[in-house]
């Protein structure tokens, strides 16, 4: 398969998935999450940002977006009450997301785990 190809089947998977009003930011604030779940890692809005170079304000209409659908929920982190850890509430979420994407890329995704706790800084 061509590399345009696969480009083409790529972001018509994300506007399937994710629709054509969100932005790129948005999408990929979504694959870091998913990312970040599959691999058990926790992780704060302040963490997608720093790992996605996405605004602020993007990632709060993100955030509220996937807490509005029940795909996340936030809570004080452990060990500052300060940070709102997010947690993906159907870790299943995260495989149906990537598959077909992976597919696409002609690569494996391995099956979903449920998320660690955050460990400290």
């Amino acid at each position: 398969m061509s590399p345009d190809k696969q480009l083409q089947d790529l972001l018509a998977v994300l506007v399937e998935r994710f629709g054509a009003e969100r932005s790129l930011g948005e999408v990929l604030a979504t694959l870091y999450a998913l990312r970040a779940s599959r691999e058990g890692r926790g992780f704060s809005l302040a963490d997608v940002r720093r790992a996605t170079g996405t605004s602020k304000q993007n990632l709060s209409r993100w955030l509220k977006h996937h807490i509005d659908t029940g795909q996340v929920k936030t809570q004080p982190a452990e060990d500052d009450a300060r940070i709102r850890e997010i947690a993906i509430t159907d870790p299943a979420w995260a495989y149906r997301h990537l598959e077909p994407m992976a597919k696409i890329l002609g690569c494996e995704v391995g099956q979903p785990r449920c998320v660690a706790k955050r460990s400290p800084r």
